[in-house]
């Protein structure tokens, strides 16, 4: 049987409804293991994402709901900060519905006990997350994710990565990606999707199980259309983030991309993970940023109602798809 995995549970596919699949609900930058790594110029309080306040959460996600949103997925990992009873409460509350991740962000915040552990010891630890629930909350995770922090895959995060591999291939999970800032200029294209590709290939995983994310940020569409021909999704998500892109150009692309034939192969989100980027009063767009401003952009700019469902509802539903 199919089904998405929530943290109050798992629900029907069909019953995911309008799904944002990059957000971040609750989590703490500071709270990382190798926060030494982290540039020590950049200010705490303007750039670290730091999101803690539950009852503002609720309130932030009663807003998406009002909006036409019925579930997001919180993309914060073991290690800053991550949550899953805080989850189930705030999803209680708001009446959205929460997907938790599995899997390792960036070099920064893996947890310190990956240096020491085999590789099969971190796909036991993924895996038991997934059937039996984050430590002895009971509360399971729907996705994997494996975060880059420089332009290469090497390392702590290569090992980690092929841990993320093993376990997809135990549970079903897909895989969201990310890759670090600036650096994105490093690679070609933007994203490490390919070298991403190139170990899970190895690990035996299916093209269909990545999603390439933050591809909105330095978009090359060709590079993009390699992906999307190889089976796997590319995901918009800092949607509103316009010193990136202007959320004009996104369209364009969007555009652009749904011609070519991949609109099977969309998903998006705004990535909130800072109060200024979430809370109005201090300039932010909310989560609902997307289906109150963006949706109608798209409108628009030509790209049909139907084809906004398919990249807001049908996509993350199959993406999110596990069999149990």
């Amino acid at each position: 049987m199919g089904v998405v995995r929530t943290v109050l549970g798992d629900i029907a596919p069909e019953s995911l409804g309008v799904c944002q699949t990059h957000e971040h609900i609750i989590c703490d930058q500071r709270m990382a293991p190798f926060a030494n790594i982290i540039d020590k110029a950049r200010s705490v309080k303007k750039t670290y994402m730091i999101l803690t306040d539950e009852e503002r959460a609720i309130e932030e996600l009663q807003k998406y709901g009002e909006a036409g949103g019925d579930a997001v997925v919180d993309v914060t990992t073991h290690g800053w900060g991550r949550n899953p009873e805080a989850m189930a409460r705030i999803s209680r509350e708001s009446g959205v519905h929460i997907v938790a991740t599995g899997g390792f962000y960036t070099e920064p915040h893996i947890p310190t006990f990956a240096e020491e552990k085999s590789v099969s010891d971190l796909v036991r630890w993924i895996v038991s997350e997934f059937e039996d629930g984050v430590g002895d909350t009971g509360i399971k995770i729907g996705l994997l994710k494996s975060g880059i922090y420089h332009g290469r895959i090497e390392n702590l995060e290569r090992k980690c990565l092929r841990a993320v591999a093993r376990a997809s291939l135990e549970t079903g999970l897909s895989i969201t990606t990310h890759t670090s800032g600036a650096r994105r200029y490093e690679v070609p294209g933007g994203n490490l999707g390919k070298y991403h590709l190139e170990v899970l290939l190895e690990e035996g995983v299916s093209p269909t199980s990545l999603i390439n994310g933050h591809v909105d940020e330095r978009p090359d569409l060709g590079y993009l259309s390699e992906l999307c021909d190889m089976g796997c999704y590319i995901q918009f998500d800092v949607i509103g983030k316009e010193h990136w892109l202007l959320d004009e150009t996104r369209v364009d692309l969007l555009k652009e991309l749904i011609s070519r034939g991949y609109l099977t192969h969309i998903l998006m989100g705004t990535d909130r993970c800072r109060q200024h980027e979430l809370y109005r009063e201090m300039g932010g767009k909310g989560y609902t940023h997307l289906l109150d401003s963006f949706v109608p952009l798209m409108k628009e700019g030509g790209i049909a109602t139907g084809d906004i469902e398919v990249m807001l509802k049908e996509n993350p539903a199959r993406a999110l798809t596990v069999q149990v």
